[in-house]
């Protein structure tokens, strides 16, 4: 497959994974988020539910109040005096209606302290009896506090208290197939909203209490506030968003749910699954719920009565399908944001294939360049294509090659160079070997004949200038005998900044010296070489020798060391003579090569210094331009701990000055 299709696809492989993923965490984080904040609404709605539920009753026992303080109920418990109770008949309401300035009553009853009956507004003839059945009341007496709650009582009981409320009670279950199995037909029981208040004489003590009561059976108000309240008659599509509802156990006995038929949904049975949570386990219940007709968020919340037994739910719901088309129209949205990036990151991605295709044709034009030996190729700015950072590495590369084949080469230089002065070496110290006998002879015979002669004779002058010369054939033998020679047995660990400073208090005090401004810069710590002191010595001597002659007793001698990256010494001495012509430069370590004139020097200086390093296992550099000066840089290991050596009694405490 070729490159360019191998990218397309692979881009495409990457969008399309990309994209799914990216759609499938979407769609879940919308789903999940959706249903988290319906589920917070719908709690946040149960809760005002059940302030507006609580509301009810504190107004109950407000009223109450309000009676006791506007009536004579006192005289009427002291003195039986009951005609100015016949004006409570007005608050006892007809079916559910709420009048405007106060909450109408089903039940209104005068008892005594011991919970006998004084009177009933609702229904005056029944009386004498007592209702410390009922635990409001009972409780009321007892602790002489205002109570109220929500109650269930049976039809006959409820009867007693308004006869009237005969139709309300009586409810038809209707049954599901999802419901709680109820074996009745027809609910028989009342919740009630049940409220006592405490009624004192003048001195403090109890007289009895007005108990007041309101049937929930078909009374709407409380449902149709929380929806007013919570969802302020919001539609959707033409149907109410909220709902609210009290249940009687299981069975709806006051709602604003409708039907199909657009009846509200009394006498409904709630699922099995909300009952045992929260009838039998007494727990709320919010999620998902079939509520009659339709799917609702929702939420039940455990109604007590005053002994704490749970007779009933309070619940609140909102229309699911809303939430629904909305997070289908938020999916539909998403998806189609992410197929539109995915297209477009797909011609993004091709553009880019195409642009890296590009970019490897003109690296591969660059690769050929330098192949065929082009080191000097670098890529033009105007064609990076906005491969900046490759064009960057491949011109560095470029270049890098360039600098090791210039060291290559400067290597392979410098390694014929070392071949050619070792075979020089060897061929040195043959001839040498082979002229020092001769050259003994000749300047013993020589000594012998001059010892013989007068003072006065003729010839004397001349026998000294051949003894003279024999000497200095003599001493050059010498040189080529050292130049050939490996360095003497006395390798030890030295410190090279000690070497150089003794072998520079050698030469610093001569007249050579005198006009020249000696600067070291000599790193500390550096680590031990091993070598032949004096060995390195003459080394450093020659150097120093003729970097004054290069200078004519006039100019700044540089010497340096540091640690290299290699963990070798490196040594640097540096003139600022007059340099070295390019051209002598790869003959400088040959012998008999100088650049002094006549009669100034034999050539064997440096020959000697790059054999003593060569034995050193060290090597030697020579930098120099004509007018600029010279350097020599020598390279030498690190002493290796293990290494036989041997003590050195002249640098355990070396002395010098600094010269600066």
């Amino acid at each position: 497959m070729k490159l360019q299709s191998r990218l397309v696809i692979g881009f495409l492989i990457a969008t399309c994974l990309t994209g799914a993923v990216a759609t499938l965490v979407g769609i879940s984080s919308i789903n999940k988020n959706t249903i988290d904040e319906v589920q917070r609404k719908v709690e946040q709605d149960i809760n005002t539910a059940e302030l507006v539920f609580r509301h009810t009753l504190e107004r109950l026992e407000y009223q109450l109040q309000f009676i006791t303080l506007r009536t004579p109920i006192q005289d009427a418990i002291v003195h039986g005096n009951l005609e100015p109770l016949e004006d409570l008949k007005g608050l006892i309401r007809t079916g559910t209606f709420q009048s405007e300035d106060h909450m109408a009553l089903d039940m209104l009853t005068l008892v005594d302290k011991n919970g006998i009956v004084i009177y009933r507004a609702a229904n005056p003839e029944a009386k004498d009896d007592t209702i410390l059945w009922d635990s409001v009341v009972r409780k009321c007496l007892y602790e002489k506090k205002p109570q109220s709650s929500p109650e269930i009582m049976s039809l006959e009981v409820i009867k007693a208290q308004n006869p009237g409320l005969s139709e309300r009670i009586l409810i038809p279950i209707v049954k599901t197939p999802q419901s709680v199995e109820i074996k009745d037909k027809e609910l028989a029981d009342g919740m009630v909203l049940r409220a006592a208040y405490p009624i004192f004489d003048k001195q403090g003590n109890l007289l009895g209490a007005l108990v007041g009561g309101i049937l929930l059976n078909r009374d709407y108000a409380i449902v149709d506030t929380i929806k007013e309240t919570v969802y302020q008659d919001e539609t959707y599509r033409g149907r109410d968003m909220g709902f609210a509802t009290i249940f009687l156990g299981g069975v709806r006995i006051s709602t604003n749910v409708m039907t199909l038929n657009e009846e509200r949904a009394v006498g409904t049975i709630v699922s099995k699954e909300v009952y045992d949570m929260v009838i039998v386990d007494g727990k709320e219940w919010i999620g998902r719920a079939f509520v009659v007709n339709d799917w609702y968020i929702s939420a039940y919340a455990p109604i007590h009565d005053i002994d704490g037994k749970i007779i009933g739910m309070l619940y609140t719901g909102i229309l699911e399908a809303k939430y629904r088309d909305m997070k289908r129209e938020t999916t539909w949205m998403f998806f189609g944001i992410t197929t539109l990036g995915m297209i477009i990151a797909f011609f993004i991605s091709f553009s880019m294939g195409q642009g890296i295709i590009r970019r490897i044709r003109i690296l591969k034009q660059a690769t050929q360049a330098i192949s065929s030996g082009n080191l000097e190729y670098q890529l033009p700015p105007g064609r990076s294509s906005g491969f900046d950072i490759l064009d960057e590495a491949f011109n560095n590369m470029a270049k890098s090659l360039k600098d090791r084949d210039e060291r290559l080469q400067k290597a392979f230089q410098r390694i014929t160079r070392t071949e050619r002065l070792a075979s020089l070496g060897q061929m040195a110290a043959g001839v040498a070997h082979e002229i020092n006998n001769p050259l003994g002879g000749i300047l013993l015979y020589s000594n012998l004949v001059l010892e013989e002669m007068e003072n006065n004779d003729t010839s004397r002058d001349n026998m000294e200038k051949i003894i003279y010369q024999t000497n200095r054939c003599k001493k050059i033998v010498q040189n080529l005998l050292d130049f050939a020679r490996t360095p003497s047995g006395d390798m030890r660990p030295l410190k090279i900044n000690d070497v150089i400073m003794m072998s520079l208090h050698l030469v610093k005090d001569q007249s050579m010296f005198l006009g020249i401004e000696i600067k070291t810069d000599l790193a500390e710590d550096l680590p031990e070489i091993r070598g032949d002191l004096s060995r390195l010595e003459e080394v450093f001597l020659n150097l120093f020798i003729n970097a004054s002659d290069a200078m004519e007793a006039k100019g700044v001698l540089r010497i340096s060391t540091r640690l290299s990256s290699t963990n070798s010494v490196k040594i640097s001495i540096s003139d600022t003579g007059k340099g070295i012509d390019k051209a002598y430069l790869p003959h400088i370590f040959e012998p008999f090569f100088t650049t002094k004139d006549p009669g100034q020097g034999t050539g064997l200086g440096l020959s000697i210094t790059y054999g003593i390093i060569q034995k050193h296992n060290g090597l030697i550099d020579v930098e120099s331009k004509p007018g600029k000066g010279t350097t020599f840089v020598i390279t030498m290991p690190t002493y290796i701990e293990g290494e036989d050596s041997l003590e050195t009694d002249r640098l355990n405490n070396p002395g010098g000055e600094s010269i600066g």
